[in-house]
């Protein structure tokens, strides 16, 4: 699949000049021809999430391809000119609504925070409920561009191949787990959170499944700003873990749930107790790091 992917890339046209004052496509789409020729066909571009998600959800199992720039962007400018003009491009958007989005704008932060974009150019894939797909972040060459896509595309295919054989196996724990920890390493912690409470609940449940289901948990619920939850699955975690690793992260993550509840005392206090009960833990030069950043902090900057 890369090999012609390549080959269509390797016939791109030259880069466009800069758009005209207003247009929601990035200067290196202009007006660039997507296939060559005197018809050829441009890429359309949408400006707004909510514009590029209607678009998507029009198009069988349409996804966005977010692309992040910014002003006075030297990088930006030469990605585009290197990835937008050519064909493969074209080629790669045709299951995708590219949307571009300035990394300084409002929606621009609020989606790179969502999806913790640190620099322009940033692309990331996602679906329209921003489950996310592959990405390459910062500058890089057209045919790193080129391999980073085709790597991600053959994991989602992967991804979507899980889902089906979750479909036909719903009652395999197994299956379930693999498929809610690889949505929540993409994201997806809405859609992971129901699978992974369904195997902490599920007592024909293998116990080392339950278990890291209890710790995903305990994550997500933290991850949402709702200490209280996440409390309660660590603390039902520690009464059944096994594994002591597990059971020495979950102790660790009791003083996180407290400095999301802004009580520095508390966390301070159960980290020294970690330290105490668990000295050879590999985890304790982590500890360390949290009591050193927890005593330098004023109280009104220990809430994150």
């Amino acid at each position: 699949m890369l090999l012609p992917f390549l080959l269509l890339l390797l016939a791109s046209p030259a880069a466009a000049a800069a758009p005209a004052k207003g247009e929601t496509r990035p200067p290196g789409a202009s007006t660039a021809s997507a296939v060559p020729g005197a018809a050829g066909l441009e890429v359309p571009w949408t400006g707004t999430w909510e514009e590029a998600v209607g678009a998507a959800r029009q198009i069988p199992d349409g996804r966005i391809l977010i692309y992040f720039g910014d002003d006075d962007c030297g990088a930006c400018r030469r990605m585009e000119a290197l990835v937008i003009p050519s064909t493969s491009f074209w080629a790669f958007t045709r299951d995708k609504v590219p949307l571009y989005l300035k990394l300084g704008s409002e929606e621009g932060r609020a989606l790179g925070t969502r999806l913790r974009v640190r620099e322009a150019p940033t692309w990331v894939v996602v679906t329209p409920d921003l489950l996310v797909c592959g990405g390459q972040a910062g500058p890089t060459s057209q045919m790193g561009w080129v391999e980073t896509f085709s790597k991600s595309e053959a994991s989602w295919v992967a991804y979507r191949r899980l889902l089906e054989t979750e479909n036909q196996a719903p009652a395999d724990a197994k299956v379930v787990f693999d498929v809610a920890r690889e949505t929540f390493r993409r994201g997806g912690d809405r859609l992971a959170e129901p699978r992974f409470e369904r195997l902490a609940n599920d007592a024909k449940a293998p116990p080392e499944v339950r278990e890291q289901s209890l710790a995903y948990l305990a994550t997500i619920e933290l991850d949402a700003g709702r200490p209280d939850r996440a409390d309660g699955y660590l603390d039902r975690l520690l009464t059944v873990a096994t594994d002591p690793s597990l059971k020495q992260r979950a102790q660790l993550r009791k003083a996180d749930v407290e400095i999301a509840r802004g009580r520095r005392d508390l966390a301070i206090a159960r980290l020294q107790g970690f330290k105490k009960e668990w000295p050879s833990s590999p985890l304790v030069g982590e500890a360390d790091a949290l009591l050193q950043a927890l005593t330098a902090a004023k109280p009104a900057e220990v809430r994150r």
